[in-house]
């Protein structure tokens, strides 16, 4: 478990989670100093998703310790956090939020979850010195024995296929079949009739009611004797009669019920459900004629397997099952956890052996009852052991009705223990042995990883006295040698820490930039060369500049540090002359400068598309501008709009994309925290459905501007040629650069909320006022104030801007009069109508995120009427 992030009043929210089939079991607690119970969180939110640090459900659980989260993808990574919101004061203040540390967690089905045992067995051990967080005991127990019903219903058919033994009693509606040889040759299906009797060929009638299956041949052989020598016959049954039994009291479904005379107690309670867990599975009653018959336990069967009570069901049979008798828990560390049914006098040691036995990580020296006393109180009783057998000492502890037993786990940590950690072979836990020391687990040096940092080694103990952690360190070098010093005597619960060089030297380093193919910086080595960085960065590049190099020295004397540089012919140094083919120093930066007028392959391509009179891929040389390739292209066509160009560069799409996301992701975690302060900001339900509404049209928003990537658009104004080439648009080209010259479009675009946001046919200076009225007007939601008009060339133009009726227009070079209503648009124009989010006063605030999503959303050009 993991601590939260400690606020205010150094409050900590402490985030468990378990993994399940197809869900996240979450447990967490607040703790810390507590100060004021207003600062204690009141409610909280969980938040999850599948990447980290991006939550996309925000579920509300109120003031719940606890949560499963359900209906995930097993086998898929979920990161989990929860947010502890605390109630306003007086002057509804929002008091600061908690928020617990970032959990992963990854839903397994449940054949690849393994038995306790087996997790048990894969969970490391850890010491004292190791964070422990407390396990409680789990309370989630199932009532014993119930489940062995629940399948028994479609297993009653199999009861027809049973083996018959001799002593079955043969009745009406039973069948005989008789197959005889010899002097007669035959074969009779001969069913037992109302009289019991079996009705055979030249025979005749013989009476077998009553008889037992063993008995039977005789009889028969008896009648056939009269009438026949020299023969052979065989009697076996055929199909068994059926019983009417009636099945009562707590039962899943009670009722009468046909079960084959085979049938037993246990068949005709699985024919009716089993027992309720309502239901005694200790005391069940068979009568017959009005009779008790029998008494059966079944927990005989399901500890013992003793079925030596269940007996054979007749004709008429009533099977009743009581109200479920006293009941006590055992939950903790016994190997079968569950809600036992007791009978009679119960003690202690006898319930637990109900429950398997304790395991052998179970604490038997304390073991808790939770008792009801009186039915009144509820009291907790200790009984602590000395180490005798529990039967001896707990033999005269009863147990009473809905006790619950609680058996705890021995503490996590080990004892008898120290720890090696760090550069070493084999990390981990060793045996403490009193009087051992360092040189004891570190013998020689073949324990220790390769540079290893001998001057210095670390061991963290705990103080005998009250536990609290210490620090001590040691020269590892000279405890080898054995000296008594440095060789310190252990302690339980030590960790010996050993470093690696890297961990405690600074490492020397020299670094190369420039036109080689890997520059970058590299591990210094004893008599290392020019060469021999040059040589460790792949090699030069050809635009590389071998007559020149600049080598970069830092000397250091005294309290500061003085740099030369020294120029190097890097061709000679390259060919081993001595006089460039320095030796370097630590810190030595060398740079290989490119030959002049170098374009790299990537840098030495634009794209032109659509109306120019030769589109497609031109080579530039450095320094060429954009009329420069469009002339080579042949120039615009006739059809070419030039107010609708849209001009590209990757180095501008790379930085819109970097922010781009930035501020999606931190968008995200706004509306997620407003999301779960929502039900505590809301003054009414029709400020908070309508704030929900809201912030739920942002998240989809956001999603979508997710899926769309950054243009990288600069707007550019082209015009004819000769009029192009003076004008500041005509920019230096770069590779990757993409210019895109559409036709002249016919339609202006209205969206956002509008009655009918669509394109609209292009009337020359036609304003916005007339499309706004084509496309029926703002609707209530509608946000006046702040429509705005995305030109073709992908400037904006706000009503902000047109406040005081007075508007230039770059592409008119004028100043125009009206304001925004009266300004003209022209081919390709889009007309933004936002959302209007002022009514509610809480809902300013989303009002940024909308302008935040709408920036965005230009830079990735994308639409979205916020």
């Amino acid at each position: 478990m993991d601590e939260g992030r400690e606020v205010g009043q150094g409050l900590k929210l402490l985030l468990k989670a378990e993994p399940g089939d197809g869900m996240v079991s979450l447990t967490w607690t607040v703790t810390g100093v507590r100060q004021k119970a207003e600062d204690i969180p009141s409610r909280f939110v969980v938040l999850y998703g599948t990447e980290p640090g991006k939550y996309l459900k925000a579920v509300p659980v109120g003031d719940a310790a606890s949560f499963r989260v359900r209906e995930l993808k097993n086998n898929q990574i979920y990161y989990f956090r929860v947010q502890g919101l605390p109630g306003t004061d007086s002057g509804r203040r929002q008091r600061q939020a908690l928020i617990s540390e970032e959990q992963k967690v990854m839903p397994v089905p449940v054949e690849e979850m393994g038995s306790a045992l087996e997790r048990a067995f894969a969970r490391k051990s850890p010491t004292l010195l190791d964070k422990i967080e407390p396990t409680p005991v789990d309370r989630t127990l199932k009532q014993f024995g119930y489940d062995f019903f629940r399948n028994s219903i479609a297993n009653l058919p199999s009861v027809e296929n049973l083996p018959v033994g001799s002593d079955y009693v043969i009745g009406p509606g039973d069948s005989l079949r008789i197959d005889v040889w010899g002097s007669l040759q035959a074969r009779y299906d001969a069913p037992v009739d109302r009289n019991g009797e079996v009705t055979i060929p030249r025979v005749g009638a013989v009476k077998v009611w009553g008889l037992t299956y063993g008995q039977v041949r005789e009889a028969i052989d008896k009648a056939f004797s009269r009438y026949y020598k020299g023969y052979e016959l065989n009697v076996t049954l055929g199909s068994l009669r059926t019983i009417q039994v009636y099945v009562v009291g707590e039962v899943e479904v009670p009722g009468t019920y046909n079960v084959s005379s085979l049938a037993t107690v246990i068949n005709a309670l699985a024919a009716a459900g089993g027992p309720s867990k309502n239901g005694s599975l200790r005391s069940i009653r068979i009568s017959r004629g009005g009779k008790a018959v029998q008494e059966i336990d079944l927990y005989d069967m399901f500890l013992s397997g003793d079925r030596s009570r269940d007996i054979r069901l007749e004709n008429g049979d009533t099977i009743f099952v009581p109200v479920i008798g006293p009941v006590v828990a055992v939950a903790g560390e016994v190997k079968r956890p569950g809600i036992y049914e007791i009978k009679g006098k119960s003690t202690l040691p006898g319930l637990l052996s109900m429950a398997g036995g304790i395991t052998a990580a179970g604490d038997t020296g304390r073991i808790q009852v939770e008792r009801i006393e009186g039915n009144s109180t509820r009291i907790v009783a200790d009984y602590v052991t000395d180490g005798k057998s529990l039967e001896t000492e707990l033999a005269k502890v009863e147990v009473r009705d809905h006790d619950m037993v609680n058996v705890f786990p021995v503490r996590e940590a080990m004892r008898e223990v120290v720890t090696l950690a760090g550069n070493v072979a084999r990390p981990g836990a060793y045996q403490f042995r009193k009087g051992m020391r360092v040189k004891d687990i570190i013998p020689d040096a073949s324990v220790l990883m390769p540079e290893s940092y001998l001057e210095s080694a670390e061991i963290t103990r705990l103080s005998p006295s009250d536990y609290r952690r210490e620090v001590m360190t040691f020269n590892l070098r000279e405890a080898l040698k054995g000296n008594p010093t440095d060789n310190v005597e252990l302690q339980e619960q030590d960790t010996i820490k050993i470093f690696s060089r890297d961990e405690m030297v600074e490492r020397p380093r020299v670094s190369i930039s420039g036109q080689v193919v890997n520059p970058g910086i590299y591990d210094y080595s004893l008599r290392m060369t020019v060469r021999d960085l040059v040589t460790a960065a792949g090699s030069p590049k050809r635009n590389a500049y071998l007559e020149s190099a600049e080598l970069t020295r830092v000397a250091v004397g005294g309290s500061s540090a003085k740099a030369s540089r020294l120029e190097i012919n890097l061709g000679k140094a390259l060919a081993g002359d001595p006089a460039h083919n320095l030796v370097l120093e630590p810190e030595d930066a060398l740079i290989v400068r490119g030959i002049e007028n170098w374009l790299e392959a990537t840098d030495r391509f634009v794209t032109l598309r659509g109306e120019v009179k030769f589109p497609g891929t031109y080579s530039i040389a450095k320094g060429e501008r954009l009329s420069s390739v469009i002339e080579r292209a042949g120039g615009y066509t006739e059809k070419a709009y030039l107010k609708g160009a849209k001009f590209k560069r990757k180095s501008v799409r790379d930085e819109q994309q970097k922010r781009m996301d930035e501020v999606i992701s931190r968008t995200e975690q706004e509306i997620l925290r407003k999301q779960g302060e929502l039900a505590a900001v809301a003054a009414s339900k029709e400020e908070l459905d309508a704030t929900r509404t809201a912030l739920e049209g942002l998240l989809k928003s956001l999603t979508k501007l997710k899926e769309s990537r950054a243009e990288g658009r600069v707007v550019i104004r082209l015009s004819q040629l000769d009029e192009f080439r003076k004008s500041p648009y005509d920019l230096e080209l770069m590779g990757g650069d993409i210019l895109e010259v559409p036709q002249v479009s016919s339609v202006v675009n209205v969206m956002g909320q509008v009655y009918n946001p669509t394109s609209f046919v292009h009337l020359p200076g036609e304003d916005v006022a007339h499309y706004l009225k084509d496309a029926g007007g703002p609707t209530r939601d509608g946000e006046e104030d702040d429509m705005y008009v995305i030109s073709a060339d992908g400037s904006v133009l706000s009503r902000q801007q047109s406040s005081f009726g007075i508007n230039w227009s770059d592409s008119q070079r004028r100043w125009t009069f009206g304001g925004f209503m009266a300004t003209a648009l022209d081919p390709g124009d889009t007309l933004v109508v936002p959302q209007k989010l002022e009514r509610i006063a809480w809902m300013r605030e989303i009002k940024d995120i909308t302008t935040i999503l709408s920036q965005i959303a230009l830079a990735a050009g994308v639409i979205i009427a916020l």
